[in-house]
């Protein structure tokens, strides 16, 4: 405690009167752990700050979207993960170790970890307003903290023996690393893995040509798996044989029975941390591995970091999955693996590289043959943005708990003067409106003054809240108050009340350009999908399937728009259209994208065509406006 005399006086004077200690006092009282050296910026919290949710980022529940492959894989009753949602929201719902999903399943079991952050240049940094940062001071200090609170979170939830991998650029390796030394240790460094790409040629530069990033391998202890890694020579090498003499007590050349020297031939080597490893699969169309998506690594890449640090059936995570490799890669070495992503293309090409995942390369063999199996049992689920639809459809218990997750209830029922409390919300009495039981009342005037009869003045000057579908409520007010008690409205779809939460919720903005789909972006809170309404006409010929939007219309309400966004209208609002031109009824396996700036908008609408001999039976179309809403139909071709 880094008081003075008089301050503990004014401290302890405060306590017992029963009045707060002062903000100001909060770092005195309960100081940061410092290091030997640490990085210092403005905006950095106290690590037990962030676990306590005090940075506005909290755990949500997940929704199932859909399961694939319902019968059990070789991992038992355990299926796979795609997430689509804030990573930092999912770690901090695996911290809690609360959902039903993930429950007493991941925390604690995460045997490797491996990020791939947006490097946060000049151009791709978005403030939590959507609008680009006003300085490279400030967008420095954002992306450094906005990657610590990860990289903390992280740590919570690997294994006590699991390994990190930070791939990052040049950019912001430098203070990266400084961030792990805090968080993980600098004795828990192992490499600094260089990957050189020899196959990147640029053109004129004034310098030398950036040809490399850097991944830092962090343990978050001594105890960690580390396994040997062979890599195939560029041609067979003979050496002499080396084998270890007690005598002479060290490795020394190995003779035969006439003293000369053994030799052996070599066709792979123990791999070092300098990785030649290039970009071309990646790259070029005409590639086994090519997928179309920006920042896609090479497998290669990956399967040396699974192999080096985990083994078959260890389960390994990347929260910033992008195009999905590490979860393609994990499936095939026999990895259980986990991913989420905050772009809807991202979810959907992960979607689709694990349904297709038998024409992928075979890992395990030497040989250049395909895979030739199904994925393992995978679940696609939503975290922080859910459809109301299926929230009120569920089951009345699993809603209960559902809803409790989200607005943080603990469930405890207790009975007050006649009325039946579900739980607390803050140490709150909280109740869950029943709206099926009570399916001709909803919650006005009469409501109220029931409660507040039966309860009496147990809670006058107090709150009780109220969790109900927004239709079963008749008051446009956040709250009403009677007999000095105030009655919260926490409604479903829930719009953000400012003095329940320490900062206004926001969805992640999704992009208009291929080119923007890393930006540095986060969600608050939490919302629910409101769909875009579209009017959409199809026409084919013999030749030709054209489709044409009339009309896009986004419904996102204008509380969770920023000024600018207020004045977008139709196809303004439009981030981009996934397509599935084979639809079979069961999966959506994207095939085409196109984002707003692909499209031409002529007379108010936009048209796509497709030649009939490239599509199937049926179309499917995902449309996705910028606030991450999204509209899906099917037509018959």
């Amino acid at each position: 405690m880094n008081l003075n005399e008089l301050e503990r006086k004014y401290v302890i004077d405060l306590l017992e009167n029963g009045n707060d200690i002062p903000e100001d006092f909060k770092n005195k009282i309960f100081p940061i752990q410092k290091q030997e050296y640490e990085l210092s910026y403005a905006g950095k919290m106290r690590r037990e700050d962030i676990l306590a949710n005090e940075d506005g980022s909290f755990p949500v529940p997940l929704e199932v979207e859909k399961i694939f492959g319902n019968e059990n894989g070789k991992y038992g009753e355990w299926k796979n993960l795609l997430v689509f949602g804030d990573n930092l929201q999912f770690l901090k719902t695996i911290y809690k170790n609360d959902d039903t999903l993930i429950k007493d399943k991941v925390k604690g079991k995460i045997k490797l970890v491996y990020i791939d952050p947006p490097f946060a240049t000049t151009e791709d940094f978005k403030s939590s307003e959507g609008a680009k940062a006003y300085s490279d001071k400030k967008k420095g200090s954002e992306f450094i903290e906005y990657i610590r609170k990860r990289l903390i979170m992280i740590k919570e939830v690997m294994a006590d023996d699991g390994s990190l991998f930070v791939h990052l650029d040049w950019k912001k390796a430098h203070y990266i690393k400084v961030i792990l030394d805090e968080v993980f240790g600098e004795k828990n460094l192992v490499n600094e893995i260089v990957w050189h790409y020899p196959d990147n040629f640029q053109g004129n530069v004034n310098g030398f040509a950036n040809n490399h990033d850097v991944i830092f391998w962090y343990s978050k202890t001594t105890n960690y798996t580390s396994n040997k890694v062979m890599i195939p020579l560029p041609k067979a090498t003979k050496r002499d044989k080396r084998v270890w003499s007690a005598e002479e007590k060290k490795l020394v050349s190995a003779r035969d029975e006439n003293g000369k020297l053994i030799y052996e031939t070599f066709s792979e080597k123990k791999a070092d941390d300098v990785w030649d490893i290039g970009q071309s699969s990646t790259t070029k169309k005409r590639s086994s591995e090519f997928i179309d998506y920006p920042t896609q690594k090479p497998e290669e890449l990956i399967r040396r970091i699974l192999l080096a640090a985990s083994d078959e059936g260890d389960l390994i995570m990347d929260c910033f999955a992008g195009s999905g490799t590490v979860a393609a890669v994990a499936e095939r070495l026999n990895r259980r693996w986990i991913t989420c992503d905050i772009g809807k293309l991202s979810f959907y090409t992960i979607q689709r590289r694990m349904l297709q995942i038998g024409q992928a390369k075979d890992l395990c063999s030497k040989r250049n043959k395909k895979y030739n199996k199904k994925s393992e049992p995978f679940v696609t689920c939503s975290l922080g943005m859910y459809e109301l639809s299926t929230t009120l459809d569920l089951k009345w218990e699993n809603y209960k708990k559902f809803v409790s997750e989200l607005f943080d209830v603990e469930l405890k029922e207790q009975n007050v003067g006649g009325i039946a409390f579900d739980g607390l919300k803050d140490g709150y009495p909280t109740i869950i409106f029943p709206y099926e039981k009570y399916k001709d009342s909803n919650i006005d005037e009469n409501y109220l003054n029931v409660i507040s009869s039966a309860i009496g003045s147990r809670y006058s000057g107090s709150r009780i809240f109220i969790i109900s579908p927004q239709r079963r409520v008749d008051f446009l007010t956040d709250y009403e108050e009677i007999d000095g008690t105030r009655f919260y409205f926490l409604k479903i779809p829930y719009q953000y009340i400012e003095e329940l939460h320490q900062k206004p919720f926001a969805k992640v903005r999704q992009p208009r350009s291929k080119d923007n789909i890393n930006e540095v972006d986060e969600s608050i809170g939490f919302s629910f999908n409101h769909p875009p309404v579209i009017d959409t006409v199809i026409k084919k010929n013999s030749k030709t399937v054209s489709i044409t939007i009339n009309d896009f219309d986004c419904k996102e309400p204008m509380s969770g728009r920023t000024k600018d966004e207020k004045n977008l209208e139709k196809f303004d609002t439009l981030s981009a259209i996934f397509i599935d031109n084979n639809y079979d009824g069961n999966a959506f396996s994207i095939t085409d994208v196109f984002f707003h700036e692909d499209l031409d908008v002529e007379k108010g609408k936009v048209k796509i065509s497709f030649d009939k001999a490239d599509v199937g039976k049926k179309i499917m179309l995902v449309y996705i406006d910028i606030f991450g809403n999204e509209f899906k139909e099917v037509f018959e071709v």
